[in-house]
């Protein structure tokens, strides 16, 4: 995980002053982007069409959290 998000997870009491919301907003937020990301994911996977049977291929290394973490 990012460093932000241990010391937010350490210090959920510090949440609002360094990032402005709430450490529950954040926790809300985190879920419905995951949920979002899932349901787009499962989308674009209905509308495959695949040869080789779905599930092989290198398993990612990162989390969600840290994937959006190194897009910004």
């Amino acid at each position: 995980m990012s460093d932000i998000l241990n010391h937010i997870e350490e210090n959920p009491k510090e949440t609002k002053r360094l990032i402005g919301m709430e450490y529950e907003q954040l926790q809300q937020l985190i879920y419905n982007a995951e949920e979002l990301h899932n349901e787009q994911q499962a989308l674009l996977e209905s509308k495959k069409v695949r040869i080789i049977a779905g599930g092989g291929g290198r398993k990612s290394k990162l989390s969600i959290k840290e994937f959006k973490k190194d897009l910004d």
